[in-house]
């Protein structure tokens, strides 16, 4: 496994507020919990030895995380490093991707540049950060300059998120407890809504009340149920 992948997922601050950073090593995950920033809406939230982070649920946050990204149409961002063509009449036109028939639109305005910014594109460097996104029903880490583009979808009730178009496959960004257990089958669960990396535990508190997981180079704590607290025990004690 490689832990030096650089994933995408924007920052949260302790007030709740977005941060500088758009991005952390797998190296650095210490825990997954469940986060809910608003009722009825449910995603996962990152806890690195750098700072916290949360899936991307905005096309708005991809454009801010990728200068590659382009919001040709209303609806759409295109990864303009994906363009193998493009067709512009007074309409405005279309771009495709690879070698197959899979386009989506740019608009009247964006249709008069748009060599001039495909051509900007292409001059930077490539992308090498991963996105964490369920392709072909598959939870994964994949790389983000795959990304062909990206619209929004509604995977179920009262939930909007982006949507991720590769040349031959799409899905949509992770948001589910089972899907970040797929794409970190090492990480361990120690109650339902945490996921912790068994090699960045410090050690443990015990309490009345229950067990407290204590981490390397960090303040944060996590609670864990009893059942896995013996088998953690028996983790530390041999390892």
């Amino acid at each position: 496994m490689d832990n030096n992948r650089e994933i995408f997922a924007p920052q949260i601050m302790a007030n709740g507020q977005k941060g500088d950073k758009s991005s952390f090593f797998e190296d650095d995950l210490m825990a997954i919990e469940k986060w809910k920033p608003k009722a009825n809406y449910e995603i996962p939230f990152f806890i690195t030895t750098n700072g916290n982070h949360t899936a991307p649920t905005t096309l708005g946050e991809f454009s801010d995380g990728f200068p590659d990204f382009f919001a040709l149409d209303t609806g759409n961002l295109v990864n303009l490093k994906s363009v193998s063509r493009a067709e512009v009449g007074n309409y405005g036109g279309k771009v495709y991707f690879g070698e197959t028939d899979m386009h989506t639109s740019v608009n009247k305005l964006n249709s008069t540049f748009l060599s001039e910014i495909i051509q900007a594109a292409n001059k930077r460097p490539d992308d090498s950060r991963f996105i964490l996104g369920t392709i072909n029903s598959k939870s994964g880490i994949y790389p983000a300059r795959d990304i062909c583009f990206l619209d929004m979808c509604s995977p179920k009730r009262n939930y909007h998120v982006p949507r991720l178009h590769f040349n031959n496959s799409y899905g949509e960004v992770i948001l589910t407890f089972r899907d970040c257990k797929e794409a970190f089958p090492y990480l361990f669960p120690a109650t339902p809504s945490h996921f912790i990396n068994l090699s960045k535990v410090a050690g443990y508190d015990e309490h009345s009340f229950g067990a407290v997981i204590k981490f390397k180079y960090s303040d944060y704590t996590c609670p864990i149920s009893q059942s896995k607290f013996r088998v953690l025990k028996d983790f530390l004690e041999n390892n």
